[in-house]
């Protein structure tokens, strides 16, 4: 055993030293081996084929080979899927063994330590989706109706005889919220793409916070239409300025965002927080709602049922005031943190 461990030693050193490549000692092997099983004729021309084949792929006299070449008889036969054998002694195969056992055992734990982590990233993300979709329709539940657009169409006239103009405002903001209302979709839509669990925490923070701000505009935007049929012109105004402080007569941010939304090479990750930017900015300028009265909410929700609108005044404010103070109180555990 140690005399063929010698030679495994031997054959290495001389594979290093002359550059030998595998497919050449396959074939010096083969030769060798051959070369057993003949006639002298034959026997002959495989010693002229061995000859060939090392003088002229290491440029080496034969004598340095012959003796070694030799010796090759005396293992079995190598091959392209038993050669790595004859380069490492048996202490050296013992040893690559067990290190080859301790990468498989490590891969293998990795590769249970990573589908419990996406076994536990499709359960959560499962949660998420179940928790803005109760209904299972596919669409985030705060978002769904055109109660805005109804109420204009219904209130147009009254508007037109105030100021023409008004109307193309309102039919700005019905195209935000329609942008948004699309935008939100398809950030809801891609809770199922995230790669790991911290990824899925920062997009539903986002996404909510996102759905707050429509929540805001579209309370809003409610009424403003009511107060102005109402003819309540402090409050029209008092939303009217934070809305044109937003540039909510102009659509184009969120226009851009569905645009990149919709182009994946854009990378979702890095829009996502232009989003959520954008988002606080809304939520920071309309999030008081200061002129909220018992009687603007009953106006509001009469105005609602004439349209036979599902949407309940009370819950919207509930889910605003839910979600502002959630934030609250998140930021106040972040400042204790500190």
């Amino acid at each position: 055993m140690e005399e063929i461990d010698d030679f495994k030693i031997e054959l290495r050193d001389v594979i290093i030293k002359y550059n030998v490549s595998n497919d050449d000692v396959i074939k010096m092997s083969e030769i060798s081996h051959e070369m057993e099983k003949v006639g002298f004729w034959k026997k002959e021309s495989l010693r002229g084929e061995l000859r060939n084949l090392t003088s002229k792929k290491n440029y080496v006299k034969l004598i340095d080979f012959n003796k070694f070449y030799d010796n090759l008889i005396k293992l079995e036969q190598i091959t392209s899927k038993n050669i790595d054998n004859f380069f490492y002694t048996k202490e050296e195969l013992s040893t690559i063994k067990k290190r080859n056992e301790e990468e498989r055992l490590k891969k293998q734990e990795r590769l249970i330590k990573e589908q419990q982590r996406l076994k536990n990233l499709k359960q959560s993300q499962s949660t998420v989706l179940s928790e803005l979709d109760k209904d299972g329709n596919g669409e985030v539940d705060v978002i769904e109706g055109n109660d805005f657009n109804l109420l204009l169409k219904k209130h147009q006239k009254s508007i037109v005889e105030v100021d023409r103009n008004y109307v193309q405002q309102f039919v700005k903001i019905s195209s935000y919220l329609k942008t948004k209302k699309g935008n939100i979709q398809s950030i809801f839509n891609s809770i199922g793409d995230t790669p790991n669990q911290e990824l899925l925490n920062e997009y539903v923070e986002i996404l909510k916070g996102d759905i707050h701000s429509y929540n805001l505009i579209l309370f809003n935007s409610l009424n403003m239409i009511v107060s102005l049929v109402e003819d309540d012109m402090i409050t029209f105004y008092e939303i009217h300025e934070q809305f044109d402080t937003l540039n909510m007569f102009d659509s184009k941010h969120e226009k851009d965002i569905s645009q990149k939304l919709t182009n994946i090479g854009y990378g979702l990750e890095n829009l996502i927080y232009e989003i959520r930017d954008m988002s606080d900015t809304i939520n920071n300028s309309i999030g008081e709602l200061s002129y909220v009265t018992e009687e603007s909410n009953r106006q509001l929700t009469e105005q609602l049922t004439e349209i036979d609108s599902t949407m309940k005044v009370g819950n919207l404010i509930n889910i605003i005031n839910t979600y502002q103070n959630y934030k609250i109180n998140k930021n106040t555990k972040s400042l204790r943190k500190k």
